[in-house]
């Protein structure tokens, strides 16, 4: 695929930078540092496991592209120099799932005492691909397309919540009106037992330039696990060329991996209402109470992060708070104190 290497390649660069340069921000699993083993012969194509064996969410295949081909590019040098003393691979990074990436994430998972599948899965995932170090404050944690920072902020103690509450104030750059929400979560004590993570702007490319979509004109909305093509660039919906082909929304599955968040709220405009997912049913209901925001069942977007969490977690309580436009301030009051009333009590 040289012609798609050549158009995402170079966009790919500032998050490519991020990660080799920030590798102590992650923190590496026991099983990572200790659990790189001699490897055997490898196997032939009917001894490998059949990928009906894969565990929990499928991440990368054949044929994926983008950015988390990148990052599993970046991850198997690694684990390489590690076992090997080198990388089996040079130059640019990969940005397609070819019969290469097979061939070394096989070897990786023969010598992690994993199923070769050739695919990652969640079991890959966690021994290539450590989960972010977090801690209180503000910290980046990804780069965008343009090489914005991706940076979060953690009010409380993660390491000792109960309950983590993850919070989205602007997906789509031109629907932030929901940020000053975590502005003032952010300048608050959090209720004994909770910590919230507040991701303000996971789409800061989008933001600076008043658009829905990030720098590639993808909608990260619909760029997550569960992605379908459909809709070319251009359109309003267009999901990008592949599941996580976006350096955004692969900080965003690797933010929500790492915090394993008991909540999740995200803002949106301007549909003035409060759609739910996983076990948020009678949460939405307690936030349309404070808010008077009414309560309604969006359809199931394929590639959506609040999809994804509700179908794989269904533990969550997932709300999607679509804001009117504008917000006036006593509404943003209804909810502040409604995202404090769930988070305390969910």
């Amino acid at each position: 695929m040289p012609q798609l290497q050549r158009v995402l390649a170079p966009t790919l660069a500032p998050a490519l930078a991020l990660a080799l340069a920030g590798s102590a921000a992650l923190a590496t699993p026991a099983a990572a540092a200790t659990g790189i083993r001699a490897a055997a012969a490898a196997p032939s194509a009917s001894q490998a496991t059949p990928a009906r064996q894969t565990v929990g969410d499928v991440v990368a295949k054949p044929g994926s592209v983008g950015a988390i081909v990148a990052s599993v590019d970046l991850a198997l040098r690694a684990s390489e120099v590690r076992h090997h003393g080198r990388a089996l691979r040079q130059g640019a990074a990969a940005v397609y799932f070819g019969p290469e990436t097979i061939a070394r994430l096989k070897a990786f998972q023969q010598r992690n005492k994993l199923p070769v599948t050739g695919v990652v899965d969640e079991a890959t995932e966690r021994l290539l691909r450590p989960r972010l170090r977090l801690t209180r404050g503000v910290q980046t944690i990804g780069r965008s397309v343009q090489g914005r920072p991706l940076t979060v902020r953690v009010v409380g103690d993660l390491a000792t919540a109960e309950r983590r509450v993850v919070v989205f104030g602007c997906v789509h750059g031109n629907e932030c009106e929901g940020v000053p929400i975590l502005d003032a979560i952010a300048r608050s004590t959090p209720p004994r037992g909770v910590a919230y993570v507040l991701f303000a702007h996971p789409n800061p490319d989008g933001a600076a330039a008043g658009t829905r979509h990030n720098a590639h004109g993808v909608d990260l909305n619909r760029n997550s696990i569960g992605w379908v093509k459909r809709y070319r660039p251009g359109h309003v919906y267009y999901p990008g060329p592949g599941a996580l082909s976006e350096p955004e929304s692969v900080t965003i599955r690797d933010l929500v991996r790492s915090v394993e968040p008991t909540a999740f709220v995200t803002y949106h405009q301007a549909l003035r209402c409060i759609d739910y997912a996983g076990r948020g049913g009678p949460w939405a209901k307690v936030y349309s109470r404070a808010t008077g925001l009414p309560v309604t069942v969006l359809p199931a977007y394929p590639g959506s992060t609040a999809t994804w969490l509700g179908t794989r977690y269904p533990s969550i309580v997932s709300l999607t708070v679509e804001l009117p436009r504008p917000v006036s301030r006593a509404l943003l009051d209804r909810n502040i104190a409604a995202l404090k009333d769930v988070a305390a009590r969910h």
